[in-house]
């Protein structure tokens, strides 16, 4: 219980002070304006993107995640440092501050629970590009070691009307192109998240 709670302040305390991830662009469609035939919430992300391989999700992982929230995902794979990037479009519970900072945390510690030894580098005000409006949310980055290769997570949450839009990518950081490869992550996220729901 302790260490749960250390980590919670670690996490509040990276929020409240960084702010590593803010992008500008020029205003567009609203995500919560993408529905489908029959007005039901649709994450609209394109079937094809050169460069990059769009994730086909098997039967039962599209289920579970509507299970929980309504969450819809899409998934996109780089094989230049083995970028993984996913969006997941799911219900907001509550309309405040201080809860989307809290979904923020959250869904940070929920990555660093799952990777041993993983670290939250930084985190805070985040803003992305989605379809072309800019939306501000939240954000964080983790960074961890496994097998023989050290690795980097971004995550960004961001409120929307009725709905978050959490954005993940990991990627793989080449011992002394660092640099270089989150440069190319970043690109890469910030030019797909602006094909998202137009």
């Amino acid at each position: 219980m302790k260490m749960k709670s250390s980590l919670k302040r670690t996490l509040l305390a990276a929020f409240l002070v960084n702010a590593p991830f803010v992008s500008m662009a020029q205003a567009s469609a609203s995500c919560d304006a993408c529905t489908g035939d029959a007005g039901e919430p649709q994450l609209c992300a394109p079937a094809a993107v050169d460069g990059l391989q769009r994730v086909s999700f098997p039967d039962a992982v599209i289920a579970q995640h509507r299970t929980h929230r309504n969450t819809l995902l899409a998934g996109y794979n780089k094989d230049e440092n083995r970028l993984a990037v996913t969006f997941f479009l799911y219900d907001r519970v509550a309309d405040s501050d201080e809860e989307d900072v809290k979904e923020a945390i959250d869904a940070s510690r929920e990555i660093l629970s799952v990777h041993p030894g993983s670290k939250l580098q930084m985190g805070g005000p985040a803003s992305l590009p989605l379809g072309g409006e800019n939306k501000r949310g939240n954000g964080a980055m983790m960074i961890w070691h496994e097998g023989s290769d050290d690795y980097a997570s971004f995550l960004w949450v961001l409120p929307m009307e009725k709905r978050f839009m959490k954005v993940r990518a990991t990627y793989v950081r080449p011992r002394g192109g660092e640099v270089e490869a989150m440069r190319s992550a970043m690109d890469t996220v910030k030019s797909l998240s602006d094909q998202v729901c137009r």
